[in-house]
């Protein structure tokens, strides 16, 4: 018989009864996913390694107070943006755009076909980075999460017809930006 892997509520279950290196389980199931929502938000490969990582930490030392009926991962991208939120506030200066080379790279596409990928997620990023950061987080949460409207309403105390319009005016602004090519292709 095949073990299956543990649901999420085991594993949490298990770190509040002492097993703390169980919430590596945690970490590793959701790593992907709290680095590429730091990563859009912050638009910088070490503050979001750092967000990421500081996401973790909190989610663990909060453990908690996770409400068991929720869903950790939507609890875990809630932490990780208001991380984020607070990390672009301390910024004075506009957020460099880091190229996404290893995430693009394959070995089946020719050089040539690698360079336009890499450009045109510069360029995504770069106007990803210029929108509102209100809008710039209803994008990620929308297209880049996947959220439905109810989860983004429970994780930001938003509600969902406010969330739908930023995410439309989102999506409207980075259009205009990318049909204008007001952003610098690739390199921030």
């Amino acid at each position: 018989m095949i073990k299956q892997p543990p649901t999420e509520q085991e594993i949490i279950a298990r770190c509040l009864n002492g097993e703390k290196e169980e919430y590596a389980l945690l970490v590793q199931r959701y790593q992907g996913m709290v680095y590429t929502t730091a990563y859009r938000m912050l638009g910088d490969e070490q503050g979001a390694k750092d967000a990421a990582q500081e996401s973790f930490i909190a989610a663990y030392v909060s453990l908690k107070s996770f409400r068991r009926n929720a869903k950790f991962s939507s609890w875990l991208i809630s932490i990780t943006l208001n991380k984020c939120r607070d990390m672009l506030r301390g910024r004075k200066d506009t957020i460099p755009v880091l190229e996404m080379e290893n995430t693009l790279r394959s070995r089946l596409e020719d050089p040539e076909v690698r360079f336009r990928n890499k450009e045109e997620v510069g360029t995504l990023q770069n106007a990803l980075n210029r929108l509102p950061a209100e809008y710039r987080e209803a994008i990620i949460m929308k297209h880049i999460q996947e959220l439905d409207y109810a989860e983004m309403s429970a994780l930001t105390g938003i509600s969902a017809g406010a969330l739908k319009v930023r995410a439309h005016r989102g999506r409207e602004m980075l259009k205009e930006l990318l049909l204008k090519g007001e952003v610098n292709r690739g390199t921030g």
